[in-house]
């Protein structure tokens, strides 16, 4: 009899270990649908906007998923590239902070592409998505998101309406994001920071440092970028565009500090050009009001740049809300003259402008 019973209990074990085996398959088979499915979804919820993946990728020993040929693009004017695309966007859990006794996941981007458009009206203009990026992420992934790193980033200023057309790139960027759940337990200040590294026009060493409260309602951050000397004939098409003018030769550098507590920014941009040349009598000679224009921004920048380093810079100062700062025309004028008869401004950054200060300011 009890032998009987324990062959039952056998043949039932075995019966639930399959039944369960099955569905432990049926499930790992089904999952990269579902989720490809919920990206979807969520995707498509954003306004203006529409999003499509490719294949999704499970590696649950990892606490991970990828997904792999993500693209989002405008859906309510013509916009001919999209405004995000990558070629792979992995989720997972950062294992790191587990050992610290924070649940919490990270981000990482594989060679994203972000396309900002300035067009001829709003539905040909792409700057991007209202939806906050944070509350699309949240959703993609149940913990909270703490890390972030983008691999071999590229961001383009595209202008397809122009003439000539204009296309401004920063590529091979790498940036790293930390402690964006603001947690005691992984970092010793309560604020999380980025560190991007990339290359500007094709030549140029970029370099952004940035402080950051992601959970404020509006912006408050502490920034602070350097880009190294570019040649100016790679603007060539901007400032054909939209000044009508060209470079033939010299070379562009950029300091920039700024700060914001509750959408409240103040800060400056210090552009530094060195050794520029603008007119080219031969090449202008068929165009005589172009030559006179061109002639006159030439005689500007000679008048007005330091002589003893050739160089024409000033600090220009901005403040306002951040989506609509102000420049102030006086100081900036006034910098131009001191560069000019004082001393050069140098490519370093001033320090001057700290998110401590712009909070007792305010």
């Amino acid at each position: 009899m009890r032998v009987r019973w324990s062959r039952r209990i056998f043949r039932w074990n075995n019966t639930v270990l399959v039944i369960l085996a099955v569905l432990i398959v049926g499930l790992r088979i089904a999952l990269p649908q579902l989720v490809q499915r919920h990206v979807n979804r969520v995707l498509d919820e954003m306004p203006e906007y529409d999003g499509h993946i490719g294949d999704v990728d499970m590696m649950l020993w990892q606490g991970a998923y990828e997904i792999e040929d993500i693209e989002i693009v405008k859906t309510t004017g013509k916009v001919p590239v999209p405004f995000f695309a990558a070629k792979a966007v992995k989720l997972s859990v950062e294992w790191k902070a587990l050992f610290d006794g924070a649940w919490v996941g990270e981000i990482d981007f594989e060679s994203p592409v972000i396309n900002v458009v300035n067009g001829a009206s709003k539905a040909t203009t792409q700057v991007g998505v209202d939806k906050p990026w944070l509350d699309v992420l949240s959703r993609l992934f149940p913990l909270d998101l703490n890390r972030f790193e983008v691999h071999d980033g590229t961001i383009h200023y595209r202008d397809f309406h122009s003439r000539p057309k204009v296309d401004l790139k920063v590529d091979q960027l790498h940036v790293l994001g930390r402690n964006f759940t603001n947690s005691r337990d992984l970092a010793e200040k309560l604020v999380a920071t980025i560190e991007a590294r990339g290359r500007a026009l094709g030549e140029s060493r970029l370099d952004l440092d940035m402080e950051i409260n992601p959970f404020t309602s509006l912006p408050t951050f502490d920034m602070d970028l350097k880009m190294s000397p570019v040649s100016l004939v790679r603007l060539n098409d901007f400032s054909r565009a939209y000044a009508n003018f060209d470079f033939e030769k010299g070379t562009l550098a950029i300091a920039a500090e700024f700060a914001a507590v509750n959408g409240s920014m103040r800060g400056y941009l210090k552009p530094l050009f060195d050794d520029v040349d603008i007119v080219d009598v031969k090449e202008d000679a068929r165009n005589p009001l172009h030559l006179l224009w061109e002639g006159f921004v030439g005689s500007v920048t000679r008048l007005f740049r330091n002589q003893r380093k050739e160089r024409f810079a000033t600090m220009i100062p901005l403040q306002g809300r951040v989506d609509d700062p102000k420049a102030a025309v006086l100081p900036t004028i006034g910098n131009i003259f001191r560069n000019a008869f004082v001393r050069a401004y140098g490519p370093n950054l001033e320090n001057i402008i700290q998110l401590e200060r712009q909070g007792k300011k305010k």
